[in-house]
């Protein structure tokens, strides 16, 4: 996984940084609901290789999209 990889799969949703001295991060560009953080969503995410970021934003990603948050923000909208 290279990093113009990565900003092009993520790179809508996060902005992806080196970190200072080693590994990587990734900042949501708009900031995560209490209620999304409630339920495990971050506004962060980290790993120490590129890689290991990507796996942290598919489970991010994949946490996005379960059933309780889609069905929970119609409700609130």
């Amino acid at each position: 996984m290279t990093l113009a990889e990565l900003k092009a799969h993520y790179g809508r949703t996060w902005t992806i940084s080196e970190g200072i001295g080693d590994g990587w991060y990734a900042v949501r560009r708009a900031a995560m609901s209490a209620y999304g953080r409630e339920h495990g969503l971050s506004d962060v995410r980290c790993g120490p290789t590129l890689m290991e970021l990507a796996r942290n934003l598919e489970a991010e990603t994949r946490l996005e999209n379960r059933s309780w948050l889609r069905v929970s923000l119609r409700q609130v909208s």
